[in-house]
């Protein structure tokens, strides 16, 4: 029995390698094509997070604006009030005690 012998031809090998490296290219290239959808994915799914907070920010500006708002806080935080009124501040919560209580200040 003779063996017969295989002889690789010089072109496929090269063929092989140039296939080989397309293959490679494509497979890398896809790759970095799904990261660059999954990060637009992420962000848009941040920016439609960003919109709503804006507009929930924009509606808070508008009513910190209101005049009644203004007013609010003018009396609360300032303690300033319109002319003619009076104003009664309790400093200490009365115990229901007269006698204690007056003899406490």
């Amino acid at each position: 029995m003779a063996k017969k012998s295989v002889r690789i031809k010089p072109w496929r090998i090269v063929l092989l390698v140039i296939l080989v490296w397309i293959g490679f290219s494509f497979a890398k290239g896809g790759l970095a094509n799904y990261k660059l959808r999954q990060e637009i994915e992420a962000l848009e799914k941040r920016l439609v997070v960003l919109e709503m907070r804006k507009e929930d920010l924009e509606r808070e500006i508008e009513e910190w604006k209101s005049p009644e708002n203004v007013e609010r806080i003018a009396r609360e935080q300032l303690g300033l009030v319109k002319p003619g009124e009076v104003v009664y501040r309790v400093s200490e919560t009365f115990s229901g005690d007269v006698e204690h209580d007056v003899e406490k200040r």
